[in-house]
């Protein structure tokens, strides 16, 4: 995986799981409408448009599969450095990187497609870097367009006890920050 790749990964499986802790709980959302949650998220008023397929259990392949779809039907061409994650962390990552920043009508086509899809959005940010968190069963996913490495990324996660266990044994050992 490129650094940039890596960064992008680590910030939003740090700032997805932040967010998934902050407002989802056993599956209950905890915050109120247009609640801020901090950082800049606003929850999305729950069955905003589609229901949560929260019995869904996708593998990390499948989610892979439409995330990729997703991209493709909203116009995006995918960096095409990228590396799947590799290890511990396989089953419970599924990253897909563009090849840079995109335009609103490419984010609202992404938004649109990932939801025909059961992705459902649970929270946004504005600036000063735009981001969106959707859920679908037992994935989060946040896609942020700009930020550090200035590309748009799709990073989901998986949640339960192996993953949780896997993403604090990496970032107990993946070394000081920088």
């Amino acid at each position: 995986m490129s650094r940039s790749k890596a960064q992008a990964v680590w910030a939003a499986v740090a700032g997805g799981a932040a967010l998934a802790g902050t407002i989802v709980a056993g599956g209950v959302v905890l915050a109120s409408a247009d609640e801020d949650l901090g950082d800049g998220w606003i929850r999305e008023p729950a069955g905003a448009k589609t229901p949560a397929l929260a019995d869904r259990q996708p593998s990390q392949g499948e989610v892979m599969a439409e995330l990729t779809a997703a991209a493709t039907t909203a116009g995006l061409t995918s960096d095409t450095k990228s590396r799947a994650e590799e290890g511990e962390l396989a089953d419970c990552i599924a990253a897909w990187t563009g090849d840079g920043p995109v335009g609103d009508s490419h984010l609202a086509a992404l938004e649109t497609a990932l939801n025909e899809r059961g992705w459902q959005v649970t929270a946004r940010r504005g600036e000063p870097v735009p981001a969106v968190a959707l859920t679908s069963g037992s994935w989060r996913l946040e896609f942020i367009n700009g930020g550090l490495v200035d590309t748009l990324s799709l990073v989901a996660t998986r949640s339960g006890r192996t993953c949780q266990d896997a993403f604090r044994r990496a970032e107990a050992t993946r070394g000081p920050r920088g």
